[in-house]
């Protein structure tokens, strides 16, 4: 976690390449505890490709971008299915960020799936707990 945390500390600052090594690292440390017990480690896993997605997408490193918050989409997803309460919130933040991306490369057509699937379960976040949501719902 610490090296996650300080990546996205260095990310923050505007250290791109110190900030990918950390989590570069992070992530390496992460796939092989999640071989192991994947139960307790894809979440984290999940995380730090989401984070590192986020940082080469505002590098304009497209191409590894979307291949990182594919693999974090795809955790995300087979995490929400057994437990929505807990993932729903970051698989709707990788489907965003997803939407972005492919935005941003003018795929509107596939953009407008990821937010659209963003925004429904935002919306399903936002009635049971509008003030936590509500800000997330809009941005979407």
């Amino acid at each position: 976690m610490t090296l996650n945390n300080l990546g996205l500390l260095l990310s923050n600052n505007n250290e791109t390449k110190r900030a990918q090594i950390y989590y570069q690292e992070a992530l390496n440390i992460y796939r092989a505890l999640a071989k192991k017990n994947p139960q307790a480690y894809n979440p984290d896993l999940a995380m730090t490709l989401n984070n590192l997605g986020l940082l080469l997408s505002n590098n304009n490193e497209t191409k590894q971008a979307q291949i990182y918050y594919q693999e974090a989409l795809d955790i995300y997803r087979a995490l929400a299915t057994k437990n929505s309460e807990a993932y729903n919130p970051d698989l709707a933040m990788t489907l965003n960020n997803l939407g972005l991306l492919l935005s941003n490369n003018n795929e509107t057509k596939q953009a407008q799936i990821y937010y659209q699937e963003a925004l429904d379960i935002y919306r399903a976040l936002a009635t049971k707990n509008s003030e936590a949501y509500n800000s997330y719902l809009a941005m979407t």
